[in-house]
């Protein structure tokens, strides 16, 4: 895990993290050419099938091609890897990373709580949301269709005299596997990732070359011309190749979202220096191969494999899917932590796979959930150019969220003027909604799907808010201050037992709630009081020397202030042992940990309507517990029940 308060690496650390970078971070992108052009070909674009080439299949040819070019310059040499690698927040990219960025931004990192900050800027947070949302949409049609592309190999090492299920129940097996695999994380085959797809990116160079030297007039297409031309002469045709065009440029969301693990400077080189290259050699030949054949191949891809490598190149791709696959499951597992720390989805199992690193972790309930909808999604469209269908339209939205967050960014960040931010990021919002209306005529043919994950997961997320902003309210309105409360027990001359008693308040200098509890029906409370307050700050990871600020107050109450990053899982005894070096005297093995379990209440108020807060009940009944989320000891934990009342 790369630190970004540490300077950047150089020499053998950044070329191991470059190529680290080439086999987590384009994983996705880097499979793109198995399925793309196969998906923008695979319709009647070729009206004439005769064997003359018409001047009309050339500038369909050609014009696509130039839109795959143009695509990938603009959408992720421009606006990913030059300016939104720079909307990062201490080194984490992505959506929620730049919302928090902005939250940080817009207002203090004080005691007041996080779901509290952003229930003030509904637009804002809706967005983010919505962009988290849509990930979730990406993340379960890519691990099918990479898979299953890479598996519709079989049928060309063939000849087509296997059965047509053989690749999509092959494809299901696969997917079986790798699910089932994710509980022992990645750190042990994560080193292959890098070699293997550094092999597959030089490999479909290397065959995009030789198609290229059938036919080298496809080179012709750099200039955009064509793509103007297809547009002027067919522009419903090419509006509907943009939902096809799209797929090439799939997974770009990884590259910002990835930064944290290889750093920026790892990012682009592996970039520019080989993964671009490949990518536009391989298009580039697949549109040879298509010109030269007179009409489109079943797979364009696959055309460019001489015989004798089929099979090899059979296993390369579904390895380099595999890994693809990999690749966008981690970074929705990186998704939901971030949504959980972030108040937006409830405390869930999150496990880590390595001692090392602190971003390889697994979440068995998405692994589940992602495993059955893409096994599902298989079955369903049972080959990759059906599939194709249905994908495309979550990563268009991303890509439209994330442009409206970068103007923000750019403005509230930044500092930059709406008259360099408006001409600058107006041509990419203008491409971003061209792409989206493409893809959004997919939705009858299976767009819809990305669309309803999407929809399900805002639906969780702003029902989760809205259930901890109401609870928020509920224990404001019984708040008492601790200074109060410690007045009142000298005053009251309590029975004091000897022990140590953690409690846990969620916000700053208040009594917790189970503490008042415990107080009211049992008037008696431990020698020593230690009251932690955890506070969820804008930033993705808060220093060792930060964590712990420790307040000696009177009558034996302590208070332990602890800012915690919005990636970062808290651990309380450690945080314990740490205060230690600040004067607090106590021995994490001997305290006793209370902790509140908030129990719904049957009560019907007009706060929410009755199945959302029916939905938010059962959410809460099955998030993880304070002991799990905290690392608590079981046998030292008490919990005191509090009811809600809203």
């Amino acid at each position: 895990m790369l630190d970004s308060t540490s300077s950047a690496p150089a020499g053998k650390g950044l070329s191991l993290l470059t190529l680290g970078a080439i086999g987590v971070v384009f994983g996705d992108i880097g499979t793109s050419p198995l399925y793309a052009f196969q998906a923008a070909f695979g319709e009647a674009l070729f009206q004439n099938t005769q064997g003359v080439k018409s001047s009309t299949e050339m500038a369909h040819v050609m014009g696509t091609l130039s839109l795959f070019l143009w695509a990938i310059i603009i959408v992720i040499c421009l606006k990913y890897v030059i300016f939104m690698m720079r909307a990062d927040n201490d080194g984490e990219g992505g959506v929620l990373a730049m919302f928090s960025l902005l939250m940080a931004r817009r207002q203090s990192e004080g005691s007041e709580k996080w779901f509290s900050k952003i229930a003030g800027r509904g637009g804002l947070v809706f967005l983010a949301i919505v962009g988290a949302a849509l990930l979730y949409g990406d993340g379960v049609i890519t691990p099918a269709i990479s898979v299953l592309a890479a598996a519709e190999g079989i049928n060309h090492a063939s000849s087509g005299q296997i059965p047509k299920w053989v690749p999509t129940f092959s494809a299901v097996g696969i997917l079986i596997l790798l699910f089932m695999l994710q509980r022992f994380g990645t750190g042990r085959i994560g080193i292959l990732f890098g070699p293997i797809m550094l092999i597959w990116f030089l490999v479909i160079a290397a065959l995009g070359v030789g198609g290229i030297i059938g036919n080298p007039e496809v080179l012709t297409a750099i200039n955009p011309m064509w793509a103007i031309d297809l547009f002027t002469a067919k522009p419903w045709l090419a509006f509907i190749l943009l939902g096809a065009v799209v797929l090439c440029v799939t997974g770009c969301e990884a590259l910002s979202l990835d930064m944290g693990h290889f750093g920026r400077p790892a990012i682009r080189i592996a970039w520019f220096s080989l993964v671009a290259p490949a990518l536009l050699l391989n298009y580039f030949g697949q549109a040879a191969v298509i010109i030269e054949s007179h009409q489109p191949p079943a797979n364009p891809f696959y055309a460019l494999v001489p015989d004798v490598l089929m099979i090899p190149m059979i296993v390369l791709s579904i390895m380099a899917a595999v890994i693809a696959s990999q690749a966008i499951i981690a970074g929705a597992y990186s998704i939901t932590r971030q949504a959980i720390r972030l108040m937006l989805l409830p405390p869930t199992n999150v496990r880590h796979t390595s001692k090392s690193h602190e971003g390889q972790i697994y979440v068995p309930s998405i692994n589940r959930a992602m495993l059955i909808i893409s096994v599902l999604l298989v079955l369903g469209f049972k080959t990759s150019d059906n599939l194709s269908a249905a994908y495309g339209l979550a990563v268009t939205g991303v890509m439209v969220t994330s442009t409206i967050m970068l103007a923000m960014v750019a403005r509230r960040a930044w500092g930059w003027s709406w008259f360099v931010i408006c001409p600058l990021l107006l041509g990419f919002f203008v491409i971003d909604l061209a792409f989206l209306g493409a893809n959004l005529l997919k939705v009858p043919s299976g767009g819809w799907i990305p669309l309803a994950i999407a929809f399900v997961m805002v639906i969780l997320m702003t029902t989760w808010l809205r259930g901890c902003r109401l609870m928020d309210v509920t224990k404001s309105e019984s708040d008492t201050p601790l200074d109060d409360f410690i007045s009142e027990v000298s005053e009251a001359e309590v029975v004091r037992v000897p022990g140590c008693g953690v409690f846990l308040t969620s916000t700053a200098h208040t009594t917790p709630q189970s503490l008042l509890k415990l107080y009211r029906h049992i008037p008696a409370l431990p020698e020593e009081v230690i009251v932690v307050n955890f506070q969820l700050i804008g930033r993705p990871r808060v220093p060792k020397t930060d964590r712990v600020r420790v307040s000696e107050l009177s009558e034996g109450f302590w208070f332990l202030e602890c800012p915690i990053g919005y990636l970062q899982e808290p651990y309380l005894p450690r945080l314990l042992r740490e205060a230690s070096q600040h004067g607090l005297r106590v021995k994490p093995d001997k305290v006793t940990y209370y902790t509140r379990r908030d129990i719904p209440s049957r009560v019907w108020g007009d706060h929410m309507v009755n199945w959302r807060k029916s939905l938010f009940f059962l959410m809460l009944r099955n998030a993880r517990s304070a002991t799990d989320q905290l690392s608590l000891p079981s046998d030292q934990v008490v919990e005191v029940g509090v009811r809600l009342n809203f």
